[in-house]
């Protein structure tokens, strides 16, 4: 048996010919803490622009400003797996933008409440939950109702997206059932 809590370093760097590309595969057994502090650092590279993958050969990749990212989360009767694709189209070997289908650049992420945690289950929600970045470049979260109005914020910069997600998925936990107080100078 495994033991989830111990690294290992069982790195297969494959490089393979498809459709005349190259293609390289990492794999290493992690602890959930070692996991989250390799794909911090990914996360950083990303937004830096440059990603170093390391294993028997290391190679650095060039991010562009703009990719297509897949989530998938697979289960099968002994396992699950939870697979993240960034994409981006190559010219003369170079990293290049990928296109908006949109033909804008939104910066805000719109993050559903309908399946997440509805305000009310007898109604649906007017509003939705944006991430984006502020004129400091730090990460915020803002609930927007359909009529436009910004109906609460976070009320502070996070110099991480995941720490701005995690602010407004607490108030999405913790907000249906809260109380109302008032209070008294």
């Amino acid at each position: 048996m495994t033991d989830p809590n111990r690294e290992s370093d069982t790195s297969a760097t494959d490089a393979a010919a498809e459709d005349d590309g190259d293609e390289r595969e990492i794999e290493r057994l992690l602890s959930r803490d070692a996991g989250g502090a390799l794909l911090r650092r990914m996360a950083d590279g990303i937004a830096n622009g440059s990603l170093t993958l390391e294993g028997d050969e290391s190679i650095t990749v060039a991010v562009p400003e703009r990719f297509e990212l897949e989530l998938e989360y697979e289960t099968a009767d002994d396992a699950a797996e939870l697979e993240v694709e960034l994409e981006w189209p190559i010219v003369d070997g170079e990293a290049v933008p990928a296109a908006s289908d949109s033909g804008t650049d939104d910066e805000a992420e719109v993050v559903s409440t309908a399946t997440d945690a509805p305000v009310s289950t007898a109604t649906a929600s007017k509003a939705e939950f944006e991430l984006y970045r502020d004129a400091a470049d730090e990460w915020r979260w803002r609930l927007v109702h359909d009529n436009g109005n910004v109906i609460a914020d976070s009320g502070e910069g996070y110099s991480r997206k995941a720490g701005a997600r995690q602010g407004l998925e607490s108030v999405m936990q913790n907000a249906p059932g809260a109380n109302v107080v008032t209070v008294e100078d």
